[in-house]
């Protein structure tokens, strides 16, 4: 048998209808192989053995993340009342705007942190992990895998703290909106690929997906806060909203590419294609592709709010009066309304620091 395209280089723009075709002749392939054809228990008997073999687990898994929560969390709190929140008020910015301001914010510095730190590792780590496709898994054993290097192993750490936060404060301190639930369900997913990857060391894989996700959380985060500062002191700032305009596009450009271009063509290509070839039989092949399936089926949805929006600026010629403007029309017009009553009664809010935007993932 052939080996696949791109098993032994990726180059940055591999093509995608031979990656597609690829998927799905492996995929189907594999997921009928693996169907329990010699009964459920069997089949329930050979995964519990690999779980046995390939799953490593200490306390330092649960213990770090949980501090790295609490440490997230207290310090989004005395943040924003010393510093974050006063920002607004030197610069003037509407009342609406200064409720939305502190959630943006905080929300680009932390994933600022988390893509640098990952983009570092991708490049300049010990493996070439955006070209060579095979690092991802060609020094993994069942019951012999590398342990993550000091600077993955943090990081994993750190996102999984980072993400526990987002799923808490997504539950009990932002406001409802129409895509609160599959947020949530985005979070907890992510949430399971992280500590599931981890503790299969799985990591290499992992550390390319957070590369490949985070930056559009910087980049929609940025757009946000540029949209809060076009009216400062009752004046509109034109040049804010060119900048706001350019942030969006910059926005729409990364999730073509990152999201819905390199996404499935490096990451599930990995995990369904070239870790099969090198690894035939190998475990946990189906729950982690069907994850990573899904997670990609959440980045096609949302597409379809960042396309009306465009059609909104570009065909309509409306302006971005917020970045939750990706919401059905009259829904965003609720919402407005309720960030208002927030803006003028703080009381009102369940979240102790006003932080009422939900990001766009």
């Amino acid at each position: 048998m052939s080996l696949p395209p791109y098993y032994n280089h990726s180059p940055v723009f591999p093509n995608p209808l031979l990656c597609l075709k690829e998927l799905i002749a492996y995929g189907a392939s594999e997921l009928h192989a693996r169907l329990p054809w010699n009964g459920l228990g069997v089949w329930l008997e050979e995964t519990w053995h690999s779980m046995s073999l390939c799953v490593h687990m200490d306390w330092h898994i649960v213990l770090f993340p949980l501090l790295f929560f609490a440490a997230i969390t207290g310090a989004r709190v005395i943040l924003n009342k010393i510093l974050i929140r006063k920002i607004p008020i030197w610069c003037k910015l509407d009342k609406e705007g200064a409720a939305k301001f502190p959630d943006s914010v905080w929300k680009m510095l932390l994933y600022t942190l988390t893509f640098v730190w990952a983009t570092y590792l991708v490049f300049f780590g010990e493996d070439q992990l955006f070209f060579d496709l095979r690092s991802h898994f060609n020094k993994w054993y069942p019951g012999d895998a590398p342990v993550a290097p000091a600077g993955v192993y943090w990081l994993y750490m750190f996102e999984l703290g980072w993400y526990y936060h987002q799923a808490y404060a997504a539950i009990c301190m932002d406001a409802f909106r129409k895509d609160t639930v599959l947020i949530i369900v985005h979070h907890f997913i992510t949430i399971a690929l992280l500590f599931f990857s981890f503790i299969i060391r799985f990591h290499n894989i992992g550390l390319l997906i957070l590369f490949l996700q985070d930056f559009g959380d910087v980049t929609i985060e940025l757009s946000k806060t540029m949209v809060y500062f076009k009216k400062r002191g009752g004046v509109h700032c034109r040049k804010t909203e060119i900048v706001a305009n350019i942030c969006f596009a910059v926005f729409t450009l990364q999730h073509i590419v990152f999201r819905l271009y390199w996404f499935p063509i490096k990451a599930i290509y990995s995990t369904m294609v070239v870790g099969l070839v090198d690894h035939p039989g190998a475990p946990f092949y189906i729950p982690f592709n069907i994850g990573l399936c899904v997670l990609y089926g959440m980045q096609v949805y949302w597409f379809k709010f960042i396309l009306r929006l465009l059609f909104k600026l570009l065909v309509l010629g409306q302006e971005i009066q917020d970045a939750r403007q990706l919401d059905e029309d009259e829904e965003f017009d609720c919402d407005e309304s309720k960030e208002k009553d927030v803006a003028t009664h703080p009381a009102k809010s369940k979240d102790p620091s006003n932080l009422r935007l939900r990001k766009i993932k």
